[in-house]
């Protein structure tokens, strides 16, 4: 009897571990990413990517839930999002990260025709030199960028009067700008009436008059389908840029080096997604265009970099350190 009864409490014990394993192995870590990009452009694309790819990889471990259209919030609100651990990650433009102050240097990204073109970009911004930025930076914001893969497309100058074929055609014009410094002293250098907007109000503020174009590329621009109200694109080509892939910093340091890496990896892949995705968009934009009845033009753009070429300098050894820009430029040569 005894014997009995200690096989049935042995089995009682056994199935109650086997039941707590299968209950521990059907609860995966869950991952909230957000990005402001509309559900069929190749940021959206790429963060389905990156969710199946970590799913793959972490053997359903972790499983990330993609959220399109600005859902969980705008840019800035998902950085403080990620600050108070409300929101894990998110997918934007690299240059996103300097609505936190800690990251102020990488406003530099932005500083008018740095860059030679996207393979350069991407290279520059996954170097020591700027890896360190976003070390120390994640340590006194909160959040982190843990990979800078994604090649965007070139930025232009898209209008609801044109075209645009000179700086001078556009003094007077009301146009959306990202609220940041540097593009606020870039856009007053053409003498223009820069406005920060929200991305998802764009559209409406182009149909309704209240701007008269704005500064994108083609891989949020043609997605979010502003070619229907405005119709005169300027191909400045005037910042290259690569998307970021942001973490809750608090968040990041519970993860083990195998769950960090997995996400590395799978960021790398699908930023790669993305870069083949907006390089097809780029191809087929011109097209979307005409087919709007758009008049796309490519501008004398020295006339613009000659307008532009002193920009940088009220940032030197404030913004970012001094000297950055001539380093970053040697780094092309």
């Amino acid at each position: 009897m005894k014997g009995f009864l200690c096989s049935v409490l042995a089995m009682v014990v056994f199935l109650f571990a086997d039941m707590n394993a299968v209950s521990l192995q059907a609860a995966p870590l869950q991952l909230k990413i957000n990005t402001i990009s509309a559900t069929d452009s190749p940021w959206h694309k790429a963060m389905l990517k990156f969710s199946e790819i970590v799913k793959t990889k972490s053997k359903g471990g972790i499983e990330v839930l993609v959220y399109a259209d600005g859902q969980l919030g705008d840019i800035s609100q998902t950085l403080t999002a990620m600050q108070m651990g409300t929101v894990d990650m998110g997918y934007f433009g690299l240059g996103s990260a300097i609505y936190l102050k800690p990251y102020s240097a990488i406003s530099i990204i932005y500083v008018p025709y740095l860059f030679k073109d996207k393979v350069q970009a991407t290279r520059i911004l996954n170097s020591p030199v700027f890896n360190e930025i976003y070390d120390k930076a994640a340590k006194e914001s909160g959040v982190r960028i843990f990979s800078a893969y994604g090649a965007r497309s070139p930025r232009a100058i898209q209008t609801t009067k044109g075209p645009i074929n000179k700086p001078e055609d556009l003094k007077g014009m009301k146009l959306r700008i990202p609220g940041m410094e540097i593009f606020l002293a870039t856009f007053r250098a053409l003498d223009v009436k820069p406005m920060s907007l929200p991305m998802t109000e764009i559209y409406m503020a182009l149909q309704q008059g209240v701007v008269e174009g704005q500064d994108n590329g083609f891989d949020l621009a043609i997605p979010l389908k502003f070619h229907e109200v405005a119709k005169f694109w300027c191909a400045t080509d005037h910042v290259y840029e690569v998307t970021g892939w942001f973490i809750s910093e608090k968040l990041w340091n519970k993860l083990s080096s195998d769950e960090k890496m997995i996400l590395m990896e799978a960021a790398r892949e699908s930023g790669q997604l993305a870069t083949d995705l907006v390089e097809k968009l780029d191809q087929d934009a011109i097209e979307i265009l005409k087919r709007s009845g758009c008049t796309y033009t490519v501008p004398d753009k020295e006339a613009f970099k000659k307008v532009w070429a002193d920009v940088y300098k009220q940032f030197e050894g404030k913004t970012w350190p001094e000297g950055m820009v001539e380093k970053i430029q040697a780094m092309q040569k």
